[in-house]
């Protein structure tokens, strides 16, 4: 089998006239990579009549069949609906739907490069479709490869006009300004149509009504739906930078990009911000500081789990892999947030795992240099000597920043923070002592600290107080202090190579 293969991310838009000028550049063979099936048999059959060619579909139920003329007898099987295909006269497009897994069998990709081989030099054209589509190695070099990306915003905003119709015509109340279907259109951005369609249908039938009260629900349900699919989760997010304490670079580098995806940056000349690398000392805020950009920046966060990425057969993790990366474009603008990267492109396994961290290395970095969507990446890692030196280079990460332990100023800010976030007033404790006392402390033994003392408080029914919080400090010994030497030498690392957060 070959590698990854490459995509042409074409706009919804134009996938119809790509689709019609690969079969009229004598492309004997394309592949269509997509969730929505019926949106690509709709594509295939404007390309056909746009050309005046004759489309036959297939599936592994129907067999072959033709829309003026129905289904051809004794084609269910894959390797007679191809030797039917290859005996009609004239030009034709061939579009199979459930093609790919058959091609591990040798006869059936033979069949296919037979007919590959029969169509190159004429105007008909075999088309393969489905979520993920893998070649042998010897019908590779005569695909053409595209993917169908989730609807835009305005073909949604169709998709909402024509739901509210149906949703009429079943006698329910639907009440949309022109600025609530754009809305709602927004909302569903990333699902493809007839997720969309069900996601509305869903809101209307619960109480038998449509209106703007309703986007809450579709926004809930397109999460949920994301979370199912892939290895991406959509994270809440709490406030902005100003709930990370210390790390005053970082946040003002930051702030000066809030803007940076609108139009009226784009019209000043400025490119959108591609991502930054966040290392550190552990517990230092490196998670945070996701959340409090997309908070920010007022953009979805959308957490990779790379546990959740690696599969267990063949093919299934580079899948999973392209499906989450697609997810995050369809969303974009948005901030993905890959925790401890380093877990995910090492590729210090030699040829154990077949060269898999291998491909979803080059998976990766292909895409972080060529993505178009305004995907902004936030990558965490507590451990630099596993990423590959081509990981960390310009062109990928705008900058790498270094979270340090936090200075005596920072340690005050993080203890008020933290205070803040519980319900208590931090001008009522002594910040400066408690600051003096967490020397070595990262910002989360700071959190930890005042949550122990806030367990001993509520177990004597008294209120929270400094002293406590003193005796939990003297209680916990930091990790720096635990593993001194390692965390030294990680500092003296970020020192050197990377800008201080």
């Amino acid at each position: 089998m070959t590698g990854e293969p490459r995509l042409a991310d074409v706009p919804a838009p134009d996938l119809r006239r790509e689709l019609t000028l690969l079969v009229l550049s004598r492309y004997p063979l394309v592949v269509v990579e997509g969730t929505d099936e019926a949106r690509i048999e709709r594509l295939l059959r404007q390309v056909a009549r746009d050309l005046s060619t004759p489309l036959l579909e297939w599936s592994a139920t129907h067999g072959l069949h033709r829309e003026d003329a129905g289904v051809l007898e004794g084609t269910t099987d894959p390797a007679r609906a191809l030797e039917r295909l290859a005996n009609l006269q004239g030009e034709v497009i061939g579009l199979f739907n459930d093609l790919a897994p058959f091609l591990e069998r040798p006869e059936i990709a033979r069949r296919v490069r037979e007919l590959a081989k029969s169509f190159a030099g004429g105007r008909s054209t075999l088309v393969l479709s489905g979520v993920q589509v893998t070649l042998p190695a010897e019908l590779d070099h005569c695909a053409a490869w595209v993917r169908l990306d989730p609807p835009l915003e305005d073909e949604l905003q169709t998709v909402v006009r024509t739901t509210a119709a149906e949703l009429r015509g079943r006698r329910m109340t639907v009440e949309l300004s022109e600025a609530d279907i754009a809305a709602a259109a927004r909302a569903l951005h990333g699902l493809d149509a007839d997720e969309a369609r069900r996601l509305l249908l869903q809101a209307g039938l619960s109480d038998g009504r449509l209106d703007a009260s309703d986007l809450p629900r579709l926004l809930l349900g397109k999460r949920q739906r994301l979370s199912a699919t892939g290895a991406l989760e959509w994270r809440d997010t709490h406030g902005g930078l100003s709930t990370l304490g210390g790390a005053p670079h970082f946040k003002r580098w930051a702030a000066l990009r809030c803007e940076a995806f609108s139009e009226e940056a784009k019209r000043f000349g400025l490119d959108a911000p591609r991502g930054a690398l966040l290392t550190g000392v552990p517990g230092t805020g490196k998670s945070l500081a996701c959340a409090a950009v997309a908070g920010e920046w007022k953009l979805p966060l959308l957490y990779l789990d790379v546990g959740r990425l690696y599969q267990k057969y063949v093919g299934d993790t580079e899948a999973t892999l392209r499906r989450s990366l697609a997810t995050a474009e369809a969303l974009a603008p948005s901030v993905l947030w890959i925790d401890e990267v380093e877990k995910a492109l090492a590729t210090g396994h030699g040829g154990e795992d077949g060269g898999l961290s291998q491909r979803i290395l080059g998976t990766v970095l292909t895409w972080m240099q060529e993505r178009k969507a305004p995907v902004f990446i936030l990558a965490t890692a507590n451990n630099l000597d596993a990423l590959p030196i081509e990981t960390v280079r310009r062109g990928r990460f705008d900058e790498v920043f270094f979270f340090d332990l936090p200075t005596a100023e920072e340690r005050r800010e993080i203890f008020g923070l933290q205070l803040a976030r519980r319900g208590r007033a931090p001008a009522e404790f002594d910040l400066e002592t408690l600051a003096t006392a967490a020397g070595n402390f990262s910002g989360a033994e700071i959190e930890g600290a005042i949550v122990a003392a806030l367990y001993r408080a509520f177990g004597a029914r008294s209120q929270l107080t400094a002293d406590l919080i003193l005796e939990e400090i003297r209680f916990t010994r930091p990790l720096a202090q635990l593993r001194r030497e390692e965390v030294e030498r990680l500092r003296a690392w970020g020192r050197q190579h990377a800008v201080p957060a």
